[in-house]
């Protein structure tokens, strides 16, 4: 249903994402080999990958890499092929001579035992050569393989030079196909380094699918539609308040949906505890930044405030935190427009989501350096 609370796998469960599967099963008919889910937290990148993948009808592998790093605290590569082979035996599991075809593929690789569905190393695997069998197999096979990262900013932080690997199979390993989402779109830019000379991955085509939020009137048709698949009866006054306060964005509307017409709460009491659920989900977020500086935390209040230009901004987190050199606050501010927490237009900076503004503008965040 629309209101469910779990990233969608189904078509029929996803709203009004037609042009962005459709784009991402031309450049899977195109055999490009880098697309890119790009847009900002809660806007169903997860569930328009999930969508994509199980209506492509190729073998593929899809890997957490969020939960990953804060699981392992990095992301070694014995870890990471772990996952993406058992991922993806798992999606051949009902194709059995497919499924053999492909295990006797990667008992070629050394110290690579297979149990069922579930892969063990006797040894630190290669994943270079990993993903060289698995091109190998697919070719045979006249297959392409999508190998997806979900939050694949969190590669960059494991110490080991993944884009260095994708780019030796963007170049090398014409059956492979790489979805990478993000949401946050600067640090994924910096991973890849499309643009960067000294990266690997520089000068490669990648296509860029951004997701965005939805209008004030599918906001509301959003609504509409889920409150009548599970048969609840709400006012249109009452969706038109929740957009007001909700915006576009597509989590946290399921969030209200599936309070209010599932859990039977009252408008008011669904917001309410929304927006509690929002709080704890912020923090929980922000927790890393404010580990490292607190003045992002100040940052983040002079904005949600209202002050918009960079000397406002600055002269709210000097009166709050002390004084802070023009380079190192601009790197702040810089570093939370590539987390997503910030956008930039023309000279004013705003917070994009605005429950996240609401939550920060309501905060007793801690002050300091």
């Amino acid at each position: 249903m629309l209101f469910d609370l779990q990233p969608k796998t189904r078509r029929e469960d996803l709203y009004d994402r037609e042009a962005e599967l459709q784009e991402f099963r031309d450049a899977l008919n195109l055999g490009e080999r880098l697309i890119l889910l790009l847009g900002l937290r809660r806007l169903g990148k997860s569930s328009l990958l999930n969508v994509s993948l199980n209506e492509s009808g190729m073998p593929y592998a899809k890997i957490d890499v969020r939960s990953l790093y804060f699981t392992h605290g990095s992301i070694p590569q014995e870890i990471l092929a772990k996952k993406l082979l058992d991922s993806l035996l798992s999606t051949v599991s009902s194709r059995r001579a497919i499924r053999l075809r492909l295990e006797k593929a990667l008992e070629s690789v050394r110290g690579i035992r297979l149990s069922g569905l579930h892969v063990e190393f006797e040894r630190k695997p290669d994943l270079a050569e990993i993903l060289e069998r698995i091109n190998s197999w697919a070719e045979k096979e006249g297959l392409r393989v999508i190998i997806a990262f979900d939050e694949a900013q969190y590669l960059r932080l494991s110490g080991i030079q993944y884009d260095g690997l994708i780019a030796y199979a963007v170049d090398n390993l014409p059956a492979l196909t790489f979805a990478l989402t993000g949401s946050e779109v600067g640090m994924l830019y910096d991973f890849l380094g499309l643009e960067n000379p000294k990266k690997p991955l520089f000068g490669r085509y990648a296509r860029e699918i951004t997701l965005n939020r939805f209008s004030r009137e599918q906001s509301v048709d959003f609504l509409s539609k889920g409150f009548e698949e599970i048969r609840v009866e709400v006012h249109k006054g009452e969706l038109e308040r929740v957009v007001d306060r909700l915006d576009g964005i597509t989590g946290w509307l399921t969030t209200y949906g599936y309070l209010r017409g599932v859990r039977g709460l009252s408008e008011r009491d669904a917001l309410e505890e929304l927006f509690q659920r929002a709080q704890a989900l912020v923090m929980e977020e922000l927790s890393s930044l404010l580990s490292y500086s607190r003045r992002y935390g100040l940052i983040l209040k002079a904005v949600a405030l209202g002050n918009e230009s960079w000397s406002d901004i600055k002269e709210y987190l000097e009166f709050k935190g002390g004084r802070i050199n023009d380079a190192k606050f601009s790197l702040l501010l810089k570093n939370l427009t590539k987390y997503g927490y910030l956008t930039k237009t023309g000279r004013s900076y705003a917070i994009p989501d605005p429950v996240v503004q609401e939550v920060v503008r309501k905060l007793s965040l801690p002050q300091g350096k």
